[in-house]
C-alpha cells in the first residue's frame, strides 16, 4: 500500500500560510493608522542613520518624529481619525513635551570622544 506523502497527511492549510493570508488581506488596503505607523518608523530609521553622522542630528531628527504628530493630531477632523477617545490638547502637549526633552538632552549631553 502507498503512504501519502507526509505533507498530504494534515488536513487545511499549515501555521504560516493561515498567517499569511491574514497579513495580505489585512494590508491589501491599509488604514490612515498604518500610513502613521509608517511614518513613525522611517523617522527613526533616518534618525538612526543620522545619529551615525552626529549625535546631536540624530536626536533633533528623531525629535521631529513627535513633533510632527503632534502636528498631525491638531488637523481638522477628517484626519484625527487616527485616535479615539482621547483629549487632543493632551496628546499635542505630550508630544511637543517630548520632542523638547530629546532635544533639549542632545545639548545637554557632552559629546565624548
Amino acid at each position: 500500500m502507498k503512504r501519502p506523502h507526509p505533507r498530504h497527511a494534515r488536513r487545511g492549510r499549515g501555521p504560516i500560510a493561515k498567517r499569511w493570508i491574514y497579513w495580505k488581506r489585512r494590508y491589501a488596503h491599509p488604514t490612515r493608522r498604518d500610513w502613521v505607523l509608517l511614518g513613525c518608523l522611517l523617522g527613526v530609521a533616518a534618525a538612526a542613520a543620522c545619529s551615525v553622522i552626529d549625535f546631536r542630528l540624530g536626536a533633533v531628527v528623531l525629535a521631529v518624529v513627535p513633533a510632527s504628530l503632534a502636528g498631525f493630531r491638531a488637523m481638522p477632523p477628517p484626519w484625527t481619525d487616527v485616535w479615539t477617545n482621547r483629549s487632543k490638547a493632551v496628546d499635542i502637549t505630550t508630544c511637543l513635551l517630548f520632542a523638547g526633552l530629546l532635544v533639549g538632552l542632545a545639548f545637554v549631553v557632552p559629546l565624548t570622544r
